[in-house]
């Protein structure tokens, strides 16, 4: 999709972090934007400062990790504006960090894969359908992570390995049928966000008695943040995936820091070996 002005484009997390620059950048672009983000604040200023700004755009509270939600925004993008042409799955948190992946609760995992896993599977299937009865020319971006391309070292890694094979068969399946929709599985690395925030959102249905996490896990939250806040800015990543849509480029990763530890793993793969352990903890991006 290469003709983005007068197009429509919808981003989740959108009130923040790289769904906030995401529609910044298409907005400058002409496109026309629905902003979701689960935090009504953020999102009232984001919608603000881009129609200050002079663009089209709306905004709809979405939790993402609700599939009734998600097709509620789906119905909300195409009665504003008549069409969707770019979906950005772009809404993450940094899930269960607490201990190891067998002490994780249930909740710990409903409310890690739901947001980082379930809300990519609920936007394919609310706006996949749109976008192959209108017929024109559109995208899915799905906000994957540096952690899907090395070995996984906590859930939030499983989730987003999970999301890039998810736009691999996504990828396939709409080239079989012979539809223009390209995908993009964004994989960033060390970006400027609040990921490491995300469990300000957990509903508190899923804090297994309304405990906060670990000490163990605050601090290693503490510090990710720190390690974030010294990453690459949101625009940048912006910038690159403006590039990505326009070449149909299915895998898009934000730098090269990650390169050794990209091929230590499939080395190890090809190999038969035991995956090496990452040389950072998995999770460590920003995707939000």
């Amino acid at each position: 999709m290469d003709q983005l002005a007068g197009r429509v484009a919808v981003i989740t997390g959108a009130g923040s972090g790289m769904g906030k620059a995401f529609a910044a950048r298409f907005a400058a672009e002409g496109m026309k934007i629905v902003a979701a983000d689960i935090e009504q604040d953020a999102l009232t200023t984001a919608v603000r400062e881009l129609t200050a700004a002079g663009h089209e755009v709306t905004g709809v509270l979405t939790d993402v990790a609700d599939a009734g939600a998600v097709r509620a925004l789906a119905d909300e993008a195409v009665a504003r504006f008549g069409a969707v042409h770019l979906l950005c799955n772009n809404a993450g948190v940094e899930g269960y960090l607490d201990g190891a992946i067998w002490e994780a609760t249930s909740n710990d995992w409903a409310w890690t894969v739901d947001v980082n896993f379930w809300s990519v599977v609920h936007g394919i299937r609310a706006f996949v359908p749109l976008m192959l009865a209108h017929g024109e020319p559109a995208h899915i971006v799905n906000t994957a992570s540096m952690t899907a391309v090395t070995s996984a070292g906590n859930m939030y890694g499983i989730t987003k390995h999970a999301v890039l094979a998810l736009s691999e068969v996504l990828h396939a399946d709409l080239r079989a049928r012979g539809a223009p929709i390209g995908v993009t599985a964004l994989c960033p690395g060390i970006v400027a966000t609040n990921l490491f925030r995300g469990s300000r959102n957990r509903p508190s249905r899923l804090r297994d008695g309304g405990a906060p996490g670990s000490r163990e896990g605050t601090e290693l939250r503490d510090r990710m943040h720190a390690t974030l806040a010294q990453g690459m800015p949101p625009a940048q990543v912006a910038d690159k995936l403006v590039g990505a849509i326009r070449r149909d480029t299915l895998y898009l990763l934000t730098d090269h820091e990650w390169d050794e530890r990209i091929r230590r793993r499939h080395e190890a793969v090809l190999a038969g070996a035991d995956g090496p352990a990452p040389a950072v903890p998995a999770g460590a991006d920003g995707d939000e």
